[in-house]
């Protein structure tokens, strides 16, 4: 039987913080390659790795809580079928 699971509040504010640091780090980004005449240089090679990391963390995160969950229904599941197996067994 195949259910389906609400999303909590943590993945909620992931997904939240997720889009604001996409967003102003691309902006931000693009302030400061403008600033610097289009030109890359260390600091803004740093700057947009640091970035990718981030996105990268929060993307992880977000997998990591999704395959936490599922494992957290499959075990309500067997615990469910075991406690229905074990009062058959009384009557």
């Amino acid at each position: 039987m195949e259910k389906k699971r609400r999303t909590s509040i943590f993945e909620k504010l992931l997904l939240v913080v997720g889009f604001l640091v996409l967003v102003m780090g691309y902006v931000f980004i693009n302030r400061v390659f403008a600033a610097e005449n289009y030109k890359v240089s260390w600091g803004f090679l740093q700057t947009v790795f640091l970035w990718l990391l981030m996105v990268i963390f929060i993307i992880m995160l977000a997998i990591g809580e999704d395959i936490k969950e599922g494992i957290l229904l499959q075990q309500l599941d067997a615990i469910k079928e075991l406690k229905d197996e074990m009062l058959k067994r009384r009557k």
